[in-house]
Formats: structure tokens, sequence, C-alpha cells
């Protein structure tokens, strides 16, 4: 099964390097600044959009939880404050992030709650049915090998668990699509050159969320890799997308 679409070819650096090297490589340059940029790029709603998502987890009660591309860990901490779960492991490719993260689990009193490793979601080494529910806020969309990745996600989740994915769209065409361009073309662009002096990893980012597939399209994939359909909700407009989605 393959799902080749443009966003495959969407790299930070260059064309022949594989993705996730390149994202690897990216994500330790961008570390310190990263949540700083998430906050600008979604007007701070990101924390909103996570503290909702999370609490359509909450009929289920996951005990263990996996939270994929990680990053600094905040997935990781809102999942205690609203899920209260025995686990949760958190999964990023890379170290600098997961580095910062450990610093905020730390800080939270967590460190023997959370779980953070650096890990490739195609080639995961849990077992299978290892988690209740798996997470991933803002990250599917670096997934180099989204297929693969997807059944990766599948066989570690249990039979009936679930799937809560949250990520960034771009609206639809309109009033609403113009003025999210000038708004990422113009003020994003212009701040992110004061967060950090790699140009390349903002202009991917935003580059990312345009290529790859969203609301139906992405719908139809993870039904293809063997998920159902529970819930799918748009935010703020329909800039950020939540899907639940279970195990079949």
């Amino acid at each position: 099964m393959k799902n080749e679409t443009d966003f495959t070819k969407v790299k930070p650096y260059n064309a022949d390097e594989e993705k996730t090297a390149q994202l690897a490589r990216m994500f330790n340059t961008i570390s310190d600044k990263y949540d700083k940029f998430n906050d600008l790029m979604t007007w701070g709603m990101a924390r909103w959009w996570r503290r909702v998502s999370l609490l359509s987890l909450k009929k289920y009660r996951p005990a263990r939880i996996l939270d994929i591309a990680t990053g600094t860990a905040d997935m990781c901490i809102k999942s205690y404050s609203y899920l209260n779960p025995e686990l949760v492991t958190g999964i990023d490719i890379s170290d600098k992030m997961l580095s910062m993260g450990r610093e905020k689990v730390s800080k939270a009193g967590l460190s023997n709650k959370i779980d953070l490793q650096v890990q490739d979601v195609s080639s995961m080494t849990f077992g299978d049915d290892s988690f209740d529910a798996v997470t991933i806020a803002f990250g599917i969309r670096n997934f180099e090998k989204l297929d693969q990745s997807l059944q990766e996600i599948h066989r570690v989740l249990i039979t009936g668990g679930h799937l809560l994915i949250l990520e960034m769209n771009e609206p639809e065409k309109g009033l609403l699509y113009r003025g999210y361009q000038l708004y990422t073309q113009v003020f994003v662009r212009m701040t992110s050159k004061y967060l950090s002096s790699d140009k390349k990893a903002y202009d991917y980012l935003q580059a990312s969320m345009h290529a790859f597939p969203n609301r139906q399209k992405l719908i139809d994939i993870l039904k293809l890799n063997g998920f159902t359909l529970n819930q799918y909700r748009r935010f703020t407009f329909g800039v950020c997308s939540m899907y639940l989605v279970e195990k079949q």
C-alpha cells in the first residue's frame, strides 16, 4: 500500500538525502525555539486544541499512551493533567528536543511516569498491542513513510485502541485563506528569522503543511491502514483538525 503524494518530496534541505535524517538535524537546530514558533504559527491556540483533543480520549481511560513526534513532551505532560494514565511513552527523532522535554518532565515531577526515547515511528521497537492509545500532535506531516508508520502504529495499539491526530490545515479558499496566506508569508516569515538562523527549517514547516493530505484525504488513508473514524473535528475556522480513529 502506498500513498506517494507531493508531501513526500517536501524536505528541509535537499532532494537527495533521506527526509528523516534531514528532519532530525533540523529539529535539533531549532529545538530551543520550536515551542515559541509553534505558539506563533497557531496564535497560541495549540494549547486549547491539545486540551480538547486529549479530553476526547477520557471516556476510554487509556492506561498506556504513546505520543509520537513528542518534541519537548508537551502532549505527554498534558496527558497526565487530563487523562491520568499509568505511563506515557514519548518518541521523537530529535535527541535535542527530547533533552528539553526531559527537563520539562522533571520540573513537572513526572520523571517516573513519562519515558522519552529516540525512535523512528516507521520502525518502532515496542511489542504488539503495547498501548491503549497513540497521540500525534502536529507531527504526522513529517512522516517520511506514512503508510509504514501507520501500520506500525496499528501494530503497537491494542485492538479497539485509539489513535488521536492533531494537525494544522490551510483554510479553504476564500477570504480566510487569503488572510492566512498573508499571515504566514509575511508576519510568520519575518518573525521566524529572529527565532533561528535556520530559515529553511521554518520554510519547510509551512511547505509541509501546504502539501500534506488533510481532511477527507487523510481519513481515507487512515481507513486504508486499518482504522475506523470515530470523530473528526475542525478547530478555529478549519486551520486545525482533530482525527480520532480506532484500530479495527
